[in-house]
Formats: structure tokens, sequence, C-alpha cells
């Protein structure tokens, strides 16, 4: 059963200013943002779309990390089928062996994991394979896609943002640890992006989002202790719970911050390696691969079974 961490995806917009004196700028754009805004989900679907279909490899998508010019190599396991997308990445490295004749030879190691995109219409999620002979971690990967992904819809005036699903049993963890933090914590901070993914717009729907929302910005809050005193936490507290359940496992990304008493200038940031995750089959994945060999996607039960595993915590 390989593990994969879930991901959830959304789109910004990338507000460009006329630079004076500059008639052609560096970058080519075909859209700006308020025209490519609303067709966010189909830019990108087309862009896998055309990654799937190009004849000639100089045409395909060349993922790479932004610090060096390594390209990680991708295979796609099925043609994009109902906003789905399936592939493997490869991390290629070079293995030493000692041949027949007893002398070191090299060869190309193609360690790879799986990577799913869900482009569904209210869905918008990434599931990452935790594969540690291929990658380091999983956030090695993400930011492999993020950054190309951003390249890719540059001209379209947008960026992707990556928002890792957490368990939020490690924030309680973190606060209910009386042995390393016996004083507790003087401050909590909360980071609420700029949501433009509708499912979790909707479920926050308070006085403070409708602040943000008023300023077209992300959010920032906190809540601190009096002089010398500790913050009340309590998981038995449906509001504490409901908001900390929100933030780390509907939400996502690194956006609690935790203070402790002992040492007030260095935060905890909950949640930086906690990855909420799923299990699939690898007789899913084989399965899957047999369905595209006999052309029977149309019905396929381990299509089927991928998008209820993308779909896991999003409520119907």
């Amino acid at each position: 059963m390989a593990t994969f961490a879930i991901y959830n995806y959304q789109f910004a917009k990338i507000i460009r200013r006329a630079r004076e004196g500059r008639l052609f700028p560096k970058d080519a754009v075909e859209m700006d943002a308020e025209e490519a805004f609303p067709q966010r989900q189909q830019i990108f679907g087309a862009l896998l779309e055309n990654d799937y279909n190009a004849e000639q490899e100089i045409n395909k998508i060349k993922f790479i990390n932004g610090r060096s010019d390594k390209e990680f190599i991708h295979r796609h396991l099925m043609p994009p089928t109902d906003d789905i997308v399936v592939m493997r990445m490869a991390n290629v490295r070079k293995t030493s062996y000692v041949n027949k004749n007893f002398n070191e030879d090299h060869i190309e190691d193609y360690q790879n994991c799986i990577v799913i995109i869900d482009n569904r219409p209210g869905i918008q999620r990434i599931l990452i394979e935790n594969k540690k002979r291929a990658f380091q971690d999983v956030k090695q990967v993400a930011n492999i896609l993020a950054f190309t992904f951003d390249q890719l819809l540059k001209p379209f005036s947008l960026k992707i943002e990556l928002m890792h699903l957490q368990e939020s049993k490690k924030f309680w963890q973190y606060v209910e640890d009386r042995r390393s933090y016996p004083t507790g914590f003087y401050r909590v901070s909360f980071h609420l992006p700029h949501l433009n993914l509708e499912r979790l717009r909707k479920v926050y729907d308070s006085v403070l989002n409708q602040s943000r929302e008023s300023f077209n910005s992300d959010l920032d809050w906190s809540f601190k202790a009096n002089e010398g005193g500790q913050i009340h936490f309590d998981k038995k507290d449906e509001r504490q719970k409901t908001l900390i359940e929100y933030m780390m496992e509907d939400v996502g990304s690194n956006n609690i911050k935790l203070y402790p008493n002992q040492n007030k200038r260095k935060a905890i940031i909950v949640g930086r390696d906690s990855f909420a995750a799923i299990g699939i089959s690898e007789s899913t994945i084989k399965r899957l691969i047999e369905d595209v060999m006999t052309g029977d996607l149309f019905g396929s039960a381990a299509l089927t079974e991928i998008k209820i595993k993308t779909k896991t915590g999003i409520d119907p």
C-alpha cells in the first residue's frame, strides 16, 4: 500500500504594472489576470492535456526545481480523463555497480513516485506518493510542481499555491505536552490565505472572513495571554476544535504558530512536518494501467477509486 500526502491547490493572480520606457516586456503575456482568472482551471487543464498529447519531447512540460537545470522526467499513466491526471515523476540518479569483469560501471536509476492531480471543479487536489527511494520527502516533489506550474501559468498572469493538509492532533500534542512546555504558550497566531477555492471559502463564513474579503487580502490574527500568563486550550471546546480542524485539515499549509513561554522569540510552526495522508494500493495502479491498455477507462473501477481518494475529507 503506497502512502500519498494530500495537497489542496488554488490559483492566484499576478497583477502586472506597466514599466515606464519598456514597450516589450521580457515575459510574453497572453492574458491579463482579470481575463485569465475566471478560466483558471480550464487553462491549467489544457496545459496538462497538451503535455500528454505532445508528440515531441521538446514540447512536453519540463519539471525542474528552480535551483538547477536538472529535469525530473515524468510519464503519464493514462490520458487525462474527467480532469484527472496520473503520472510518474522520476529523480534520475547514477548508480555504480561492479560488472562481471570486476570493473566498476554506472547505470541510471529511474526511481520515481506517483503524482495524481484532480482538477475537477470544487476538488483541486494533488496527491503525492511518499517514496523516499525516489525523493527525500514529498515537500521536494511539491516544490518541483509549484515552481514548474508557476512558470507555465505566468503568461496567463496566474500562479499556483499548494497547501499540504495536516493532522489536527499534532496541534493538541504540542499544547498538551507539559513536559516540553510546562508554562504553556503565551500566544497563538493564525494565517488565512486569500481563498478562492469555493469549498474552503464557504466553510469559514464568519465575521473575520467577511472582513478579509472586504480588503481583498490575506488574514492574520492571534490570541495573546495576559502578561506572565498562558492561553487556555481545550480540545473539548467545540469552537476551538472546529477552528483547528478547519485550519489544518481543510485549508492546510503552515498557517498556525505557537509561542511558548520558555523562549518568547522562537515560534513553533504547527504542522510544518505533518502530512495528512491516504493509502492507494499498488493493485489499483496496476488495474488502472491495464484499463488504459485495453481502452476501458470509461467505467474503470480503478479510476473511480482514485476519484474517491482525491475527495477524502470533502463533504459531498
